[in-house]
């Protein structure tokens, strides 16, 4: 029986790394589904903001991987005629978009009203994000409102937050469907791990940007008393934002250690953040949050703003999800540090049993087969 052919375009793919949560989602999709469907993937030959291709990749050519084929494009290559003809020679049942903005305009206007499109807005349409570069998207989405093209699209939203931000900006739109973020897997025993008194290793993953708000968090540290040390993994992006954020670790206490973790790959985060005792994000948005999923599943407890889709932490003993004032972190903060161990370790077992309660949500629907077949 043949498999159902599914093309997917994204910005970045493995190995690229540096623009973290959407090519950890459509990462995590194809290894999910790619011995159910026949994949495609269309992506750049090199990482968020680099100048050189990526390492140990073939160019502008089909490419066989683990269970898919793969196209990486050098700069320039990906036009409107490359796209048509990739399309026609591919013929796809499907044809999903991992982006709201970038060169998905191109497949949208080869395939935009074939019925076949499937749409990933991934946390787009929010409006923390809309706000950047406001212009430019505003007159974006009107020109696929006035082209009508939304009435053809099947939206991929992964939460009803999401699902709201797309009936906000495409209230037409016939087709929305929900299926949840596919994340890592949960870790199946916790890592032997204590914690002292007046203590605490934090860690925080984000890209170098302001909406992660790592500026904020070190303003938030400044009073802290305890012995601290605190793992910053980010990826460069913006760089006068980058040196704001320097010049404030410059200004922390001689008992906190910080420890720069500059465009680290994916693979080596795993094993910081069972070695912490806290993870600290106070993003001002986020869609899903693979780097917050990725602590619970290593049972590391969570402190972040109340911007994500994971809340009410508290009630499950996983952490705290706190709007974005800078007392509430620094209290919050101080409430880790002076934990003992006993206390700590009831937020460790319900960080990680909210993983996986998650991860038996996802494997018990069939949100994704609504999404694909057709």
């Amino acid at each position: 029986m043949n498999k159902l052919r599914i093309l997917i375009f994204t910005d970045w793919f493995k190995p690229a790394y540096k623009a973290g949560g959407p090519i950890r989602s459509i990462v995590n999709l194809v290894d999910r589904f790619k011995d159910v469907y026949e994949i495609y993937v269309f992506t750049s030959d090199r990482d968020l903001n680099a100048d050189a291709p990526l390492e140990g990749i073939l160019v502008d050519q089909w490419m066989q991987q683990d269970g898919f084929k793969i196209w990486y494009y050098s700069p320039g290559s990906m036009t409107y005629k490359k796209v048509k003809q990739l399309i026609a020679e591919v013929n796809p049942k499907k044809i999903y978009l991992n982006s709201m903005f970038s060169n998905m305009i191109l497949p949208l206007m080869v395939s935009g009203r074939t019925g076949k499109v499937i749409l990933a807005p991934r946390g787009m349409l929010r409006v923390s994000a809309l706000s950047i570069k406001p212009l430019r998207k505003y007159f974006y989405l009107s020109f696929l409102r006035m082209l009508n093209l939304d009435q053809y699209i099947t939206f991929h939203s992964t939460g009803t937050d999401e699902t709201k931000d797309i009936r906000r900006i495409f209230p037409r739109a016939p087709k929305i469907i929900e299926a949840p973020n596919l994340p890592v897997a949960v870790n199946q025993d916790l890592q032997i791990l204590k914690k002292d008194k007046v203590t605490l290793r934090m860690v925080f993953v984000g890209r170098m940007h302001p909406i992660k708000n790592l500026l904020f968090l070190l303003e938030s540290m400044q009073s802290l008393k305890g012995s601290i040390v605190f793992d910053i993994i980010a990826t460069t992006e913006d760089v006068a934002y980058g040196a704001s954020c320097n010049s404030m670790i410059e200004k922390l206490k001689d008992s906190m250690l910080v420890n720069f973790h500059l465009d680290l790959p994916h693979h080596h985060i795993k094993s910081i953040l069972e070695k912490a005792h806290l993870f600290v994000l106070p993003t001002e948005g986020e869609n899903f949050g693979h780097a917050i999923f990725e602590a619970l599943a290593v049972g590391c407890p969570l402190l972040i703003s109340d911007q994500t889709p994971w809340r009410e932490l508290s009630a499950k003993k996983a952490g705290f999800d706190l709007p974005l004032q800078r007392e509430a972190f620094t209290e919050h903060l101080q409430m880790f540090i002076d934990m003992d161990d006993r206390q700590w370790q009831e937020h460790r077992q319900g960080a990680w049993e909210l993983a996986k309660a998650y991860q038996q949500k996802i494997e018990s629907n069939n949100e994704y087969k609504l999404l694909f077949n057709p």
